[in-house]
């Protein structure tokens, strides 16, 4: 008979990133490189070329190798903290500008001197590429992250959903939408026999992901464990957005508002949050489960037991880090909740 892992006997709320524990980020990483790219190249931005959507997209296997270098920058900047893919490719973007090349191989060189407080980079990079691109705003969540966003948002989400979203048209027109494509990250019926009987235990289940909301309800209502979840503690990227831009502090991962929030609900006031994240509590019965550093240090910081899964952009590579980290479980994958 299949049941729950009993390590989960403790815990009372459980809260989930999204890519790279349930839905894959494969599609997203993509969606980076093709907006790198066009951001790159397009006559609409910084380069001087007409593109065509279509013949991008039958080639985005080619442009996402070469812009990530086999994906092994994408591993590096997820090792230093980044934890969403639109900052992915603000950073690959501006690394490119400030060294003046398309050369991807050496921008990842460049990238590896980076601290591991990523927080710092993002300060550093914006204000190397304001002296490369003058009279832009070029700092993180200024014009051209903004601009970069947009395009991410294009790609990913597809020329109609876009503009519903939006309500306007994209830049660049015959996008169809990668978000589509999804799927979970294991068996579909797997993930819902977890959810079901993690609900049947009276679990409260939660998200915290960088990813916005109509990118996040896409796939939970798909993968049919939307209806498991508790709605006030479903924290997403809006959020994120609203209260940096109200408070002005920086609350992406790996700062812990994401978890917090998640845990007290969405209607908990931001300035008690973000005064705990100063001088956390300890939520001795809150699992957070995720796959990447940016997602441990969160945890970390708002005083949460951690599951790594390495279904992360890492894989087992990735077991190393969490163990020095101090992961309190490290499973190969969600499918581990389910024992016989």
């Amino acid at each position: 008979m299949t049941q729950l892992a009993g390590f989960l006997d403790k815990y009372d709320t459980l809260i989930f990133d999204l890519d790279g524990v349930i839905t894959c980020e494969q599609h997203y990483w993509t969606a980076a490189a093709l907006t790198v790219w066009e951001v790159l190249h397009s006559a609409d931005y910084f380069g001087t070329q007409k593109l065509d959507a279509a013949q991008m997209s039958k080639t985005s296997a080619e442009i996402r190798k070469q812009v990530f270098c086999a994906d092994r920058t994408i591993t590096l900047l997820k090792k230093k903290g980044v934890n969403n893919n639109w900052d992915l490719g603000y950073v690959v973007f501006a690394c490119a500008k400030i060294l003046g090349t398309e050369d991807f191989e050496a921008i990842y060189s460049y990238a590896q001197g980076f601290s591991d407080d990523i927080l710092e980079v993002y300060d550093l990079i914006g204000k190397k590429l304001s002296e490369v691109m003058p009279g832009v705003d070029t700092k993180r969540n200024g014009e051209l992250w903004t601009r970069m966003q947009m395009c991410f948002q294009e790609w990913f989400l597809g020329e109609e959903n876009f503009k519903k979203q939006f309500g306007r048209n994209p830049i660049l027109k015959g996008k169809g939408g990668l978000c589509y494509s999804e799927e979970p990250l294991i068996d579909g019926e797997k993930l819902k026999t977890i959810f079901d009987l993690l609900k049947k235990e009276n679990k409260r289940l939660c998200i915290g992901t960088g990813r916005p909301k109509l990118e996040m309800e896409i796939p939970m209502e798909s993968f049919g464990i939307m209806p498991q979840l508790d709605q006030k503690g479903i924290v997403h990227y809006d959020h994120v957005q609203t209260t940096e831009a109200r408070t002005g502090v920086n609350v992406t991962k790996p700062h812990p508002f994401v978890f917090l929030k998640a845990f007290y609900g969405v209607d908990y006031p931001e300035e008690k949050i973000l005064e705990e994240a100063k001088a956390p509590k300890r939520h001795e019965n809150v699992l957070v489960i995720g796959d990447a550093g940016a997602d441990i240090l969160a945890a970390q910081a708002a005083g949460m037991d951690f599951c790594a899964v390495l279904t992360g952009v890492s894989g087992q590579e990735a077991r190393g880090y969490f163990e020095e980290t101090g992961a309190d479980y490290i499973l190969d994958s969600l499918e581990n909740f389910l024992v016989e």
